[in-house]
């Protein structure tokens, strides 16, 4: 065994310390990463400006929509303002190719909240000063291959317009010439999609006040009322009378995608004479009554 020993008169040899080690280096950033530093800020700054663009785009983009979405038989015309709070007219046509059309009264103003977006959930608010007292608010949601509506406040809402309106629809409308208040009331309304099936919950009524026509000298022909009440898969559809001379009832059923009505239209005895030429507009005669099938 070899044991080193120190010599005399010399100190004992230490040991050299030990040198503090150097801090790695950091990698040289490659180009990519210099890229992508530069792309960070670029990107929010771009998605910035689309959504600045998208928050403030017109009105006009609602009424693009709606009257695509109608076939162009409801129009917002003279539409002001943003897509999310605007103001428009309300106009019935008969479409594309027809040349009816009516203006309703007054303006009608929206509101569309964004606060729960990124749930897929818009709140929408209508207001219609010249038919109804009462704003109406809806909720939408949208989802894949499906979207719904749905009534939020008030539960039961009402609006009147005028019968005569209704001619703007064109056929047959413009041929009845209706006269009369029409006012239309909804009852915890919600209507879903899915599957291209249209299904509807809640009820939606209809009532057809001192009811006249220019297709018959006697006036006022009655008082009508239709009521739609849904039930999910299937939305009945019942016609009845109020009062009047002229007596209709019916009752019909929307499968979702489909409708089926059938219906009856009859003349009290003594008026028989005055309503044979809107009765045999209405359907065919079957003894002393005419059917109405849809």
């Amino acid at each position: 065994m070899n044991v080193a020993l120190d010599r005399p008169g010399h100190p004992p040899q230490r040991p050299a310390a030990p040198q503090p080690a150097r801090p790695a280096r950091a990698p040289r950033r490659g180009r990519a990463g210099r890229v992508g530093a530069r792309w960070h800020p670029a990107a929010a700054l771009l998605l910035g400006i689309a959504w600045a663009l998208v928050a403030h785009a017109p009105a006009s983009w609602v009424a693009d929509a709606v009257a695509r979405l109608s076939g162009e038989r409801l129009l917002l015309c003279d539409a002001r303002g943003e897509w999310r709070d605007g103001v428009a007219r309300v106009v019935l046509s008969a479409g594309p190719d027809g040349r009816d059309s009516s203006v309703l009264p007054g303006v009608l103003h929206w509101h569309v909240g964004l606060r729960q977006l990124w749930r897929g959930v818009l709140d929408l608010s209508l207001r219609w000063p010249q038919t109804s007292e009462t704003a109406l608010r809806w909720r939408a949601r949208a989802g894949i291959g499906s979207w719904s509506l749905t009534q939020i406040s008030p539960a039961q809402w009402h609006a009147n317009v005028a019968a005569i309106l209704l001619q703007g629809l064109g056929t047959p409308w413009n041929t009845i010439a209706p006269r009369g208040l029409v006012r239309v009331g909804l009852d915890a309304l919600r209507l879903s999609s899915a599957a291209g099936r249209l299904q509807l919950q809640g009820r939606l009524r209809v009532d057809a006040m001192n009811m006249s026509s220019r297709l018959s000298t006697l006036s006022p022909l009655g008082s009508y009322r239709v009521d739609i009440v849904g039930q999910g898969p299937t939305t009945q559809v019942h016609l009845s009378t109020l009062d009047g001379a002229l007596r209709l009832a019916g009752d019909g059923v929307w499968n979702g995608n489909r409708l089926t009505f059938s219906g009856t239209a009859r003349a009290a005895p003594q008026q028989r004479q005055s309503l044979a030429t809107l009765l045999g507009l209405l359907g065919q005669p079957e003894g002393d009554h005419v059917r109405i099938a849809l």
